[in-house]
C-alpha cells in the first residue's frame, strides 16, 4: 500500500480537540487526544458520514472485524520535519501493511500531505495513520494502575498475554523475508479487557521493524549492526 496524498485537513486545537481531518476520501472528527511522543500525536477520532449511503472507511477494510461499531478509531498524526523523517514514516507504513494477524495492530488507512510553513513558505509534510482504537490502554498503563492499587495480573493472564505476543511475533518472523519488531516493550502492547476471558494483547508500533536477516559483507557492516542493536 503506497503513500497517498489527502485533501486539505481542517485545523484543530490539539488541546481541546475538535475539528475535522480527511484521510483520503474519508472524514473524521477529532474527539480528544490519547497520547503523544516525539513528533507524533495520537487522537481518538470518529468517522463523519454525511451521506447514509456512503459506506465510508468500511469499504476499504478487507477484515470486517476492523470496522468500528460506533465509528471511532485511533489516528496517529506525525509531524515530518525533513526528508529523512519522511522516508522513515513511509517505511513504517510499508512495513505495517505487510502484517495480518489478530495480535498485531493493523494499519487501516493512511495519508501523507504537504503543509506550507507560514514563516518561510517552505513545504513540510504531515502523516495521518488510522488504526482500530483500544481504549483500555497499554500493558504499561495497566501495570502502573494495578501497582498503585496493589493489584496484579494472574499467572494465567500473564501467560496468555505472553502467548499472544509470541503468536504475533511468529507471524512477523514467518514472512519472506522475516521481520524483527526490535521494540517489544510494555508500552507497545495494547490490552483489551474481555469479560470471562484473558485480556486481548496486541503488539503495535512498527517504526523500528526491519528485516530480521542481514548479510554482513565487511567488518564495518558488522560494527554498524552492533551499534544499531545497542541503540535498540
Amino acid at each position: 500500500m503506497g503513500c497517498s496524498f489527502s485533501g486539505l485537513n481542517g485545523l484543530y486545537d490539539a488541546v481541546n480537540g475538535g475539528g475535522d481531518v480527511w484521510i483520503n476520501e474519508n472524514r473524521f472528527k477529532i474527539i480528544r487526544q490519547l497520547g503523544e511522543g516525539g513528533f507524533a500525536y495520537v487522537f481518538l477520532v470518529k468517522e463523519v458520514l454525511s451521506d447514509p449511503s456512503n459506506p465510508g472507511i468500511s469499504k476499504k477494510l478487507k477484515d470486517p472485524s476492523h470496522i468500528s461499531d460506533d465509528g471511532t478509531y485511533a489516528m496517529k498524526k506525525v509531524l515530518i520535519q525533513n526528508s529523512e523523517q519522511l522516508e522513515m514514516v513511509r517505511e513504517e507504513i510499508r512495513v505495517s501493511s505487510l502484517f495480518s494477524h489478530p495480535n498485531l495492530l493493523p494499519l487501516l488507512d493512511h495519508a501523507i500531505i504537504s503543509v506550507k510553513v507560514a514563516q518561510d513558505q517552505s513545504l513540510k509534510h504531515e502523516a495521518y495513520l488510522l488504526f482500530p482504537v483500544h481504549l483500555d490502554g497499554t500493558l504499561l498503563d495497566n501495570a502502573k494502575t494495578m501497582n498503585a492499587k496493589k493489584e496484579f495480573f494472574s499467572t494465567s493472564d500473564v501467560l496468555q498475554i505472553f502467548r499472544q505476543l509470541c503468536a504475533g511475533l511468529k507471524h512477523m518472523h514467518s514472512l519472506d523475508p522475516p521481520y524483527a519488531h526490535n521494540d517489544v516493550k510494555p508500552g507497545n502492547v495494547l490490552l483489551t479487557h474481555r469479560k470471562g476471558q484473558p485480556p486481548l494483547a496486541i503488539l503495535m508500533d512498527f517504526g523500528s521493524a526491519r528485516p530480521a536477516r542481514r548479510q554482513i559483507r565487511s567488518r564495518s557492516e558488522a560494527l554498524q549492526l552492533q551499534v544499531w542493536r545497542i541503540c535498540f
